[in-house]
């Protein structure tokens, strides 16, 4: 599992999300935003409230996303 070195959100859903072995992936989460809890972060200042663990993103409610997820989704 990579660790995760910074998140920075972006519009429209998407994270900026740098890994500890230099890898930048541009991770846009809209897929998992239509299900579940994961529809509060369609408000855009909830969406930008994220904490970085290391090994995944966090945000308020108990709503996360694993760094493998991320990776595996980012471009």
């Amino acid at each position: 599992m990579l660790k995760i070195s910074k998140i920075t959100p972006l519009p429209k859903s998407t994270l900026k999300v740098v890994f500890e072995n230099g890898d930048i992936k541009i991770c846009n989460i809209s897929q998992f935003i239509e299900k579940g809890a994961f529809r509060e972060l369609k408000d855009e200042s909830l969406f930008k409230r994220l904490k970085n663990t290391g090994f995944s993103v966090e945000w308020p409610n108990e709503i996360d996303l694993s760094s493998d997820t991320l990776y595996a989704i980012g471009k």
